[in-house]
């Protein structure tokens, strides 16, 4: 009698701690999003006092990626390619005249938009960690990658109440970008944040006072 009761009480820690080790069991998340969009704004460091940034100056980023565990591991890497815009709005206005010059203007006053612009097809490598998954499906992430662009277009814009003109091909602007970012969050919206090494303008009229000008990001991203 008392074996059985000792081999039925047995049996119930046994079954009592398979429950526990069940409950408490880690989950390794699978391969990660391969799909990103970054909102953030615009700053642009090193440009010279002339210039005064609009508050609404952005860029916009899509990214697909393909990810790549480390074994086991909340560890792994990704690659991938995007397209990018970025709206400098602000006060410098770059005139073209018909035989090609430009002309930057600092513009003073109210009642008008202004921009340049750059758009870039974008390559990324990144490293990514992830955390241990709730019940909801969602983790702490964080990721920090590289990234070089190759430019693809780059124009001006200025409109008030009685003109409009769009200049296309606006030469001097860098026909690479590159630089480091980071994402952090938790489930699909994350804090995102660019900083770029590459300079801005390397050639033309700009090229004294904007020399050491680079772009800086701060936004959200959503990855998918």
């Amino acid at each position: 009698m008392i074996q059985r009761r000792l081999l039925s009480f047995l049996v119930f820690l046994l079954a009592l701690a398979s429950a526990y080790g069940q409950k408490s069991f880690t989950f390794i998340p699978e391969p990660g999003e391969g799909f990103s969009f970054n909102s953030s704004a615009l700053i642009v460091s090193g440009a010279p006092g002339e210039f005064s940034p609009g508050t609404i100056a952005n860029s916009q980023e899509i990214h697909f990626t393909r990810d790549n565990v480390f074994g086991i591991s909340h560890f792994s890497w990704a690659w991938g390619l995007g397209y990018s815009a970025h709206f400098y709005h602000g006060n410098l206005h770059l005139d073209m005249s018909e035989d090609g010059t430009m002309t930057p203007i600092y513009l003073t006053g109210n009642g008008h938009s202004n921009r340049f612009a750059t758009e870039y097809v974008d390559g990324s490598v990144e490293f990514r960690y992830r955390g241990n998954v709730n019940r909801k499906g969602r983790y702490n992430r964080l990721y920090v990658g590289a990234l070089f662009g190759y430019r693809t277009d780059c124009y001006s814009y200025y409109k008030d109440q009685n003109y409009r003109v769009k200049f296309y091909n606006i030469a001097g602007f860098n026909p690479y970008r590159y630089g480091m970012y980071a994402k952090a969050g938790r489930g699909p919206v994350n804090v995102f944040g660019f900083y770029g090494l590459s300079p801005l303008v390397v050639d033309g009229p700009l090229l004294d006072t904007w020399q050491e000008a680079r772009s800086l990001n701060l936004g959200l991203s959503i990855t998918l």
